[in-house]
């Protein structure tokens, strides 16, 4: 019992197939630790998934899917739609990378809701976002961003000990977004920072969740945007065009969809790693290598310059942006929504997107007690609202409106 309430006894389905996309880890953390729930939790990559979910589904009272499920594939989903389907429980399901990724289309993901028929998707959108996309197919979206996980990231160094001036480590945005900010503000920084004064580790290396917070405690500051693309698209149309497009000019090109991806996702990082060399080097190559070295104004000038941005706000808040909240590392960031948490000037320093104001940004920045003030109040923010535990809390009364779930 939790004072009045009981546990929601809970089936939570997870891929574990990557250990460089830290708030994977939080999220299942988060339900095999909280109170509110009784957690079954199952890796549905390996053989025996099927036979354990099976019989997992005859003594619990609701199912989650969780980002990893559908976020970079959903070919560990697919061999248990069927039981799934079949399932007499509510089921709420998370969706990660909920943009049109030439690797990653909406569309794989319409077509698993479609058959799943969940009672609850929920995204980490905007809610108008959300069901836009996904409202067709499920009783109800429901919008629950990402959190802190205030056991993992915490300022365990202070400000003025920590030996970088600015610090990110980004996955670079594909063009096939029709939005590059986060490349030009992490390349301005990367490029520029030294002629401002300024000490910068800037890089797309990944590392673990680890070694994430570790980083983020040797940096005074980090850069960053919003997630998303301005673009959403339920079919990934233009998404498509934009593959067919690259694919016709790029001979001998393992796609995206081969079914040697499945093999990839198997690999331990360090042999996906040294595939990823293998094949750089070679006449073959695989599309997302190909994609990486695209020119991206091209890509922008063909597909997104005549159109104009959809009514939708596609951008969202990330996990990133709580990590470096948490650790009170100060965030540069073109201003945005971002879930309509935080705000310009009072949790982060605003940088124009012309970068017109970057003197200005640096003044700020270099000002210690403004800096203390900006990440103390990013700290209380998100303590006080929106760490893991209160996303658990969210959860919880979703699930608990639903007759029969106790």
């Amino acid at each position: 019992m939790i004072g009045a309430q009981s546990q929601i006894s809970l089936l939570v389905l997870y891929a574990n197939y990557t250990d460089r996309l830290s708030y994977y880890d939080d999220w299942l953390d988060a339900f095999r630790t909280s109170e509110l729930f009784a957690a079954n939790c199952i890796d549905i990559v390996t053989s025996e998934a099927p036979e354990r979910v099976r019989s997992a589904l005859r003594s619990v009272d609701a199912i989650v899917l969780l980002h990893s499920t559908n976020g970079d594939t959903t070919v560990y989903l697919e061999p248990l739609l069927e039981v799934l389907a079949d399932r007499r429980q509510p089921l709420l399901s998370f969706v990660g990378n909920e943009v049109n990724l030439p690797g990653s289309p909406i569309s794989e993901k319409r077509q698993v809701f479609s058959m799943l028929r969940p009672q609850w998707v929920a995204t980490q959108l905007l809610p108008e976002a959300g069901h836009y996309l996904f409202g067709d197919l499920a009783e109800r979206v429901v919008a629950i961003p990402h959190a802190l996980n205030p056991s993992v990231y915490w300022p365990e160094t202070p400000s003025e000990a920590r030996p970088i001036d600015i610090g990110a480590k980004a996955v670079r945005y594909l063009p096939h977004l029709g939005d590059v900010d986060r490349n030009r503000v992490l390349d301005f920084f990367d490029t520029c920072g030294p002629e401002l004064g300024l000490s910068t580790d800037i890089s797309d290396h990944r590392v673990n969740r680890e070694g994430w917070a570790a980083f983020l405690n040797t940096c005074k500051a980090t850069v960053a945007t919003e997630a998303g693309s301005w673009f959403l698209e339920r079919g990934d149309q233009t998404v498509n065009a934009i593959r067919e497009h690259v694919l016709r000019r790029s001979a001998l090109t393992i796609r995206n969809d081969s079914p040697l991806r499945t093999w990839g996702h198997k690999l331990p990082w360090w042999a996906r790693q040294a595939a990823r060399k293998l094949l750089a080097g070679n006449l073959i190559k695989h599309e997302a290598l190909v994609n990486e070295g695209l020119d991206a104004q091209e890509i922008l000038d063909t597909f997104f310059a005549r159109r104009e941005k959809p009514d939708v706000y596609g951008k969202c808040i990330s996990s990133r942006h709580f990590d470096a909240a948490g650790t009170k590392t100060c965030q540069i960031m073109i201003p945005g929504r971002f879930n309509d948490i935080l705000l310009a000037g009072e949790h982060y320093i605003a940088l124009a997107p012309d970068f017109s104001n970057v003197d200005d940004v640096v003044v700020q920045f270099k000002d210690v007690a403004m800096r203390r003030r900006i990440v103390d109040r990013a700290y209380d923010l998100v303590m006080d609202g929106h760490t893991y535990a209160h996303r658990m809390r969210q959860v919880y009364d979703v699930l608990s409106s639903r007759a029969g779930v106790r």
